[in-house]
């Protein structure tokens, strides 16, 4: 095969250079149109993530928010349970107590009201006596039992020779009250 140069050099240097020219032209006008892309997903996409980004921190602080409040509810709850617990585990019923008080009381001697103070260890009876022996008898009932450390019946209660009130406080022995 024959090649045959019709052109002369310096056409065909500056020809050649014309079309690396515009190669080059080209290729920098692509690079510049993919990049510009680029640069754009890139904002939108960075626009989209921190919308996002806020609305998961909205979303965040209120399931905070939400979790505190229950966090609450379930410490109070908790402590609720605690205090049952505490008093049903020191509890100790007055049933036996009041069958116990109920029996010493003799015919004559009423019962108006029964106080009964645990801390304390503390009982106070209000009532009335038919005679003043009926209500110093009582006393002395009260005195010899050993779950009852003292008896305190006001000189007041025993004024009258008949129909006396009275209020006696009776101090408690707790480890030797009587259990069910």
């Amino acid at each position: 095969m024959i090649a045959l140069n019709l052109i002369p050099k310096e056409q065909k240097i500056a020809l050649r250079n014309t079309r690396l020219y515009e190669a080059i032209k080209e290729s920098l006008t692509l690079l510049f149109l993919f990049a510009t892309i680029i640069a754009t997903l890139l904002w939108v996409s960075r626009y989209y993530l921190e919308k996002e980004l806020v609305d998961l921190a909205i979303a965040n602080a209120t399931f905070i928010a939400s979790n505190a409040s229950t966090d609450k509810k379930i410490s109070e709850l908790n402590a609720r349970i605690q205090t049952i617990s505490n008093v049903q585990a020191n509890f100790i019923s007055n049933r036996r107590l009041l069958e116990d008080l109920s029996l010493l009381a003799p015919t004559n001697v009423a019962y108006q009201e029964i106080h009964v103070y645990r801390q304390q260890n503390l009982v106070e009876l209000t009532g009335s006596a038919r005679t003043r022996n009926d209500l110093v008898d009582f006393k002395n009932q009260l005195s010899i039992i050993n779950w009852i450390k003292s008896v305190d019946l006001p000189m007041a209660s025993l004024i009258d020779k008949e129909n006396n009130d009275f209020i006696i406080r009776l101090e408690l022995n707790p480890t030797k009250l009587p259990q069910l």
